[in-house]
């Protein structure tokens, strides 16, 4: 009996060091599926979630694939941060095994952007602008100006609007910040914006995503 549980131990623990070996291997094989297809310059994090894996790998299908890009600059404005949560990917086992994807179906995607505020305030340097955190999910808008050798300053609040692939800040008084987005990849829509203590947080869609090969 004794030599029995301790088979099943070892088995047991082999299946384990097999699925994480596994997972391991299917987040790079995605990673660079993802990095290839959307011309990115740097291979993505990727995390597959779930345990075992090994059965989502039989299957073909993941519940939940996370994806993370960091310092992406192929916007006007740099990104910080791009999170793609995806739901329902899948990658078939025999390309696990073959070490290539010739495709990967997504069933549904949203994403997290994030903007630095020092990134926007590059962005806005050259109008004189700076952008910070103000209340309720709003941008603090600070302008300035040297006069007579003095640095003048004015301040307001703005509420974020999403206009299409653009953020637009109005701040009142016939003043509107434009924050351009178009050509993030997969495909993403914007949704919703608000400033964080971290910086501008976008939530976003990414329906109907597919990865396939250049």
């Amino acid at each position: 009996m004794r030599r029995a549980i301790i088979v099943v131990v070892i088995i047991a623990g082999l299946l384990i060091v097999a699925d994480r070996v596994a997972v391991v291997a299917a987040d790079r094989i995605v990673a660079e599926r993802i990095q290839t297809d959307q011309g990115l310059q740097a291979r993505p994090d990727v995390s597959i979630g779930g345990f075992p894996f090994l059965t989502q790998a039989i299957a073909g299908r993941y519940g939940s694939v996370t994806l993370t890009v960091h310092d992406l600059h192929r916007v006007a404005v740099a990104v910080h941060t791009l999170t793609v949560h995806l739901s329902g990917v899948h990658v078939p086992l025999s390309a696990v095994f073959r070490g290539h994807v010739s495709s990967v179906p997504v069933d549904h995607a949203t994403a997290s952007i994030v903007l630095a505020y020092a990134d926007l305030n590059a962005f806005f340097g050259s109008r004189h602008l700076t952008v910070s955190k103000g209340d309720d999910g709003e941008v603090k808008v600070t302008a300035s100006a040297d006069v007579a050798g003095h640095t003048l300053a004015a301040s307001g609040q703005g509420r974020i609007d999403v206009r299409g692939t653009d953020l637009v800040v109005t701040v009142g008084h016939g003043l509107d910040l434009t924050i351009p987005l178009g050509g993030l990849p997969f495909r993403i829509a914007l949704v919703s914006a608000k400033a964080t203590n971290t910086g501008v947080v976008v939530s976003a869609t990414a329906a109907g995503l597919v990865l396939h090969p250049r």
